[in-house]
């Protein structure tokens, strides 16, 4: 009974917190995506990317090596764990930089999904 009555409370809590709250748009997303595979090797490609506040996290699908895949980037606290807005005086564009955190966390996880 006491294990039902747990479950019934976990369940709630879960039900009342509402949805995840992405703080990443979907331009930033695609941005992000194209940063990601600027620094990837040839056989890496980021698919689609999302976020959540909530959480503290996002999820970047891959496709490694002909393999789908997805990693983690955990433990985030704002858009600067992810990424820096740089412009480029040439073209008067900005661009997305994928900061180091973002970097290693991705490269430990492709790490050990080739192994």
């Amino acid at each position: 009974m006491i294990k039902f009555v747990l479950t019934l409370a976990t369940l709630s809590v879960l039900f009342a917190s509402g949805p995840a709250v992405a703080f990443v748009s979907a331009q930033e997303e695609q941005a992000l995506i194209a940063a990601i595979n600027d620094v990837s090797p040839a056989h890496i490609r980021a698919e689609s990317l999302r976020c959540s506040l909530r959480n503290r996290m996002c999820l970047v699908h891959m496709e490694i090596a002909q393999r789908k895949a997805g990693c983690m980037i955990e433990r985030i606290s704002d858009v600067s764990d992810l990424y820096t807005e740089e412009f480029d005086k040439e073209t008067g564009k900005n661009f997305f930089v994928l900061s180091r955190y973002a970097q290693d966390s991705l490269a430990h996880c492709v790490n050990q999904l080739s192994r």
